[in-house]
């Protein structure tokens, strides 16, 4: 694209499953560090996946430092529980920030934004995004206290959220950095990886809920949550070898809560194939010489005498690199 600026985009697993990247182990409250496959130019949007319910304790993922070389990560208990939680598994991708497309051409929105406890905080896109449109919202950054994310009013603008406390007359103090990531619900591929986007009805409770997707490789599940029932309540995950997702929403009940939600809630349900069995992500790029304006590698077109150009990513090993069709200029 013009400029230069190559999509950097990447998504990781922490699971059990045999074969797959980091699965060592899952993930744990233990915090874990991954490398990604590629260092990014600056520090990516980290966005967590739904948990798996493994344990019974609620939890929600933490994204506790970023860079552009690692992600570390854990599993965050409430207080009002032992703070120690089994293994689960977790889902994660990295961005980075900005107007992207997807390869058949839909924007899509990766960014941050500042937001407050309290109350609602209203986010904008900075630009508009056609039909119904999945966020999936992820604090940037290690928090004082547990914290809940939900969702109200999204539109192709933007959309309001909410910090939720664990405790019940409790909120959450004070201000966080926010990652998120916005695209419109649908079907298509972004970096080569098949993803499909969907926006429930309103009606997750604390009962599981079964929702038929489309099977996609070792598919990777994320979810942003409405706020139709006030308690507070934080999404959970089963996925099923057919590629369907069952949800619910998980109270933390030795918080003061019922574990019996109020109100029918909407998921924002993104998912996206994940690593390939045996950890190997496609590495791929496409570059020009042009003497076109603002294009990326400009300086002069080619010639017959040899130039040299530098990937944006180094690969793992060296590539296969086709040539081609040279213009008619001369």
């Amino acid at each position: 694209s013009s400029g230069g600026s190559a999509l950097q985009f990447e998504v990781g697993q922490f699971t059990d499953a045999d074969g797959v990247k980091g699965a060592e182990g899952g993930i744990t409250h233990k915090p874990r560090e991954v490398a990604f496959e590629n260092e990014f130019t600056t520090s990516p949007v980290v966005l967590a996946g739904v948990v798996s319910m493994d344990g019974g304790h609620p939890v929600v993922p933490s994204v506790e430092t970023v860079n552009a070389k690692t992600v570390t990560m854990r599993l965050d208990e409430p207080n009002c529980y032992d703070e120690s939680h089994t293994t689960e598994t977790l889902d994660w991708m990295a961005s980075g920030p900005g107007v992207h497309q997807t390869d058949e051409g839909v924007t899509f929105v990766v960014g941050t934004a500042e937001i407050s406890g309290g109350g609602w905080s209203k986010v904008s896109f900075g630009t508009d995004l056609s039909g119904d449109v999945v966020v999936i919202p992820t604090l940037q950054g290690k928090t004082k206290d547990w914290t809940n994310l939900r969702l109200r009013k999204v539109s192709g603008s933007g959309f309001e959220i909410l910090m939720e406390a664990a405790k019940k007359g409790e909120t959450h103090d004070g201000t966080e950095v926010l990652g998120f990531f916005a695209i419109p619900s649908g079907d298509g591929s972004i970096k080569g990886k098949e993803y499909h986007a969907r926006v429930t009805p309103a009606e997750l409770t604390e009962k599981w809920s079964t929702y038929k997707m489309p099977k996609v490789e070792n598919g990777a599940i994320f979810a942003g949550v409405t706020h139709n029932g006030g308690d507070t309540g934080n999404l959970r995950m089963k996925a099923g070898a057919d590629g369907s997702v069952q949800l619910r929403v998980h109270e933390p009940k030795k918080c003061g809560w019922d574990d019996k939600h109020p109100g029918k809630e909407q998921a924002f349900l993104f998912v996206i194939e994940g690593v390939s069995s045996g950890g190997s992500a496609l590495q791929f790029e496409v570059g020009q010489f042009t003497d076109a304006d603002g294009v990326k590698g400009a300086e002069g077109g080619i010639t017959h005498k040899p130039r040299e150009v530098a990937f944006e990513n180094e690969f793992t090993t060296s590539p296969v690199v086709l040539a081609g069709v040279v213009s008619m200029d001369g």
